[in-house]
Formats: structure tokens, C-alpha cells, sequence
């Protein structure tokens, strides 16, 4: 049963292994942090925010209700931004196409590592791809893996994971038509 079940979750993870195609220029951003509250140990290089939780880095845009940022010794940030409980924290990001296309998420908490750029979102996690305010694709599990590097994004989940893909229909000349 344990293998069945390692077996299913490495090739849904090796199946659903989409490319998101990430804001490009947003690796060179700053990370901006605001909130209601919030305490800084500068010894530890940690950081506790609290109420309202909003974390930018160029297009990217993660919201929750309470964060703790821990600042590594080659200065990047790892943040783990949780929800309100009985609500799921937010990621936003303008994808690189030259349209109007964002990749958004949710789910119980985020964690964004800035030195991988990378966003896990954990439980009753769901990601969406956005054409302007239509969704185009979806992609629902456990635990779902945004690498903005690499442009790409992964979903575990124990029982299954869903996902809806729309048609992409090319033209004459090869190009997908939007």
C-alpha cells in the first residue's frame, strides 16, 4: 500500500509539473513587509509580524494574518505567512508572457524562500492561472510547490490532486491562441 501510494505521488508530481513563467524583473526586487503589528529580534534575525499581513517582491504579492521572516547570513528572507484560522493566506504573481496573466494560490500557510524562489503553500492548497480575471487552469492539493525560478509548479496530495487544464488551440503559424 505504501508503495502504491509513493508510487502515485511521484508521478502526479512528475505529471503536474506546470510552468507558470514567473515576472522575470522580480528577481531583483526588494522584500516589503507591513502589518498591524510587529516585533524584530535583530541578534536572531527574526522578525514576528502580526494582524494584516502583506509581503511584496515586485509582482509577487503574499497576505496572510501573521508572518515570521528569518533573515539567513547571506541576507536572503524566508517567510512563513499563515491564515487566519478558517480562512487560507494569498499568493499573487503577474506571469511573464507579455499578457495579462497572473498565477494565484491559496491555502492555511506560505512559505516564500527568497534565495530559492520558491512559495510551498500547505493545506487545502489551490493555484490558479489567471488570463486578465478569467481562470484559465487550476491545480488543487496538500501541499503545492511555486518555483518562480524555474517557472514552474508542483502538487502533493495524500488522496489525489485535481486539476483542470483548458485547451490550449494553436493558430496557423504555431502560436497559441489566446
Amino acid at each position: 500500500m505504501k508503495l502504491l501510494l509513493s508510487t502515485t505521488l511521484f508521478l502526479l508530481n512528475a505529471f503536474f509539473c506546470i510552468p507558470a513563467f514567473a515576472e522575470k524583473a522580480d528577481r531583483d526586487k526588494p522584500i516589503s513587509l507591513s502589518s498591524e503589528k510587529a516585533s524584530f529580534d535583530d541578534v536572531r534575525q527574526i522578525y514576528h509580524l502580526e494582524k494584516n499581513v502583506l509581503l511584496t517582491k515586485g509582482t509577487l504579492i503574499i497576505r496572510g494574518e501573521s508572518a515570521s521572516v528569518k533573515i539567513d547570513p547571506e541576507g536572503y528572507q524566508l517567510a512563513t505567512i499563515q491564515a487566519k484560522p478558517g480562512t487560507l493566506a494569498s499568493l499573487k504573481q503577474k506571469r511573464d508572457t507579455g499578457y495579462d496573466e497572473y498565477v494565484e494560490g491559496f491555502a492555511e500557510w506560505i512559505e516564500y524562500d527568497a534565495k530559492l524562489e520558491t512559495a510551498t503553500l500547505v493545506g487545502k492548497a489551490h493555484m490558479n492561472k489567471l488570463a486578465g480575471t478569467k481562470i484559465s487552469d487550476k491545480i488543487n492539493g496538500d501541499r503545492i510547490q511555486y518555483d518562480s525560478a524555474n517557472e514552474k509548479y508542483q502538487a502533493l496530495s495524500s488522496a489525489s490532486v485535481k486539476s483542470t487544464l483548458s485547451s490550449r488551440r494553436k493558430d496557423q503559424s504555431g502560436n497559441i491562441k489566446k
